[in-house]
C-alpha cells in the first residue's frame, strides 16, 4: 500500500495514449477547480505527464503493461477510492472498480459495459467531440459541482519547468515555436518538407523552431528537419512527457497534426495548430482555446479513419500548400 496515496480521493483512470489523457484530463475540469483529491492512474510514462501537477495528489502507474483486474481491484480496495473515472475503453479498470464497490464509477458504457458502472454514457452512439462526451458523464455524476467559468491550463510539475527553463537559458533560446512532426501512424503525418519551410519561415521571422518527439521514428524525422533548418533545436528523446509538456507551456505556438503533442500543447492554453486528414476535428481536435485545425478541403478521402493510407501520395497531408499553413500558424501567434 502506497501511503503518499490519499484515501477516499478520486481516481482518474488514463489510457497509453497520452492525447486520449489530456481529452480526460479537460473533461474533468469541474472537478479540478473543485479542488477535489484527484489520483492519476495508469502507465507509467502517461502518469508522468501529470504525477506532481497542482491537479493531482498522486500518481500511480501500473506495475506492467498488462495487469489482472483482480490485482488491480485489491489495489482499489486498499485506499478506498470516492469514484472511478474510467473513459478508457479498456474493461479491466472497469472490472476492477466493479470487483472493489468502488461507489461512484463513470465510462463509456458501450456494449453491455454500463453494467459496471453507476454513470454511463453511450460513447459510439455520440457525433460530439470526444471531451463533451466525457464532461457529460462527469456532470451527470457531479452536478454540485459547475463547469469552471474559464478555460484552466494544465502545468506539469515544477520540477520539470525548472529544468525545461534552466536548460533554455543554456541554449540561450529567445521566442521559440514547437515542431511536433510525429504521429502514432505514417498517414496523420505532415510531410517534412512542409516542416522545413516552416522551421525556413520561422527563423527569418526571429523564431526559432524547437523539434519535440519521442522514439525512433520521431528522431529520424526530426534529423531530417533539422538538416533542413540548420538553426532549429532538436530536443527528440530527451526526457519524458512532463519534460516535454514544459518545453510546449514555454512555448508561443505548436504545430504539428493530431498527436498527443498538440493535445497537450492545446490543454496548456497555448496557440496549437493541428492539421487534420484521415481523422475527424469534430470529434477529436485538441482541447483548448487557441486551437486551428486545417486541412486539405475537397478531397474525397478525408476522414477515411484509416491507419493506411490508400491513395498515392497521401494527399491530405503531402499536398497541402506551405503558404497556407503558414497563414494559419501566423493566425494564432500572439
Amino acid at each position: 500500500m502506497n501511503d503518499a496515496v490519499p484515501m477516499g480521493a478520486h481516481w482518474v483512470r488514463f489510457p497509453r495514449f497520452f492525447g486520449d489523457a489530456m481529452m480526460i484530463h479537460g473533461a474533468i475540469a469541474r472537478l479540478r477547480a473543485a479542488g477535489l483529491p484527484l489520483v492519476a492512474w495508469g502507465p507509467a510514462w502517461i502518469v508522468d505527464l501529470f504525477e506532481g501537477s497542482a491537479d493531482y495528489l498522486a500518481a500511480v502507474p501500473d506495475p506492467q503493461r498488462k495487469y489482472s483486474p483482480l490485482k488491480a481491484a485489491r489495489l482499489l480496495r486498499a485506499h478506498r477510492p470516492a469514484s472511478l473515472i474510467n473513459f478508457p475503453k479498456s474493461s479491466r479498470p472497469a472490472v476492477a472498480g466493479f470487483l472493489a464497490r468502488v461507489p461512484l464509477r463513470l465510462g463509456c458504457g458501450d456494449g453491455g459495459a454500463s453494467l459496471l458502472y453507476t454513470q454511463s454514457i453511450p460513447f459510439y452512439k455520440l457525433d460530439t467531440p470526444f471531451v463533451e462526451r466525457y464532461r457529460m458523464a462527469v456532470a451527470r455524476a457531479f452536478p454540485q459541482w459547475p463547469e469552471p467559468p474559464a478555460f484552466l491550463p494544465f502545468r506539469p510539475r515544477a520540477a520539470a519547468m525548472a529544468e525545461a527553463a534552466e536548460r533554455k537559458a543554456a541554449l540561450g533560446l529567445g521566442d521559440y515555436v514547437i515542431l511536433a512532426p510525429g504521429a502514432n501512424c505514417a498517414c496523420k503525418r505532415l510531410s517534412v518538407e512542409s516542416f522545413g519551410a516552416l522551421g525556413a519561415r520561422l527563423v527569418a521571422a526571429g523564431i526559432t523552431p524547437v523539434i519535440l518527439g519521442a522514439g525512433p521514428v520521431d528522431a529520424m524525422l526530426a534529423a531530417q528537419i533539422h538538416a533542413r533548418v540548420p538553426r532549429s533545436v532538436d530536443l527528440t528523446n530527451q526526457g519524458g512527457l512532463a519534460l516535454s509538456a514544459a518545453w510546449i507551456a514555454g512555448a508561443r505556438a505548436l504545430i504539428g497534426m493530431d498527436s498527443g503533442l498538440a493535445h497537450i500543447a492545446a490543454g496548456c492554453g497555448i496557440p496549437t495548430v493541428a492539421i487534420f486528414g484521415p481523422t475527424r476535428p469534430r470529434h477529436s481536435a485538441p482541447w483548448g482555446p487557441r486551437v486551428r485545425t486545417p486541412r486539405k478541403e475537397g478531397l474525397a478521402c478525408l476522414e477515411c479513419m484509416g491507419v493506411v493510407c490508400v491513395v498515392e501520395g497521401n494527399p491530405c497531408m503531402t499536398t497541402l500548400d506551405d503558404d497556407y499553413l503558414w497563414g494559419e500558424l501566423q493566425a494564432v501567434l500572439p
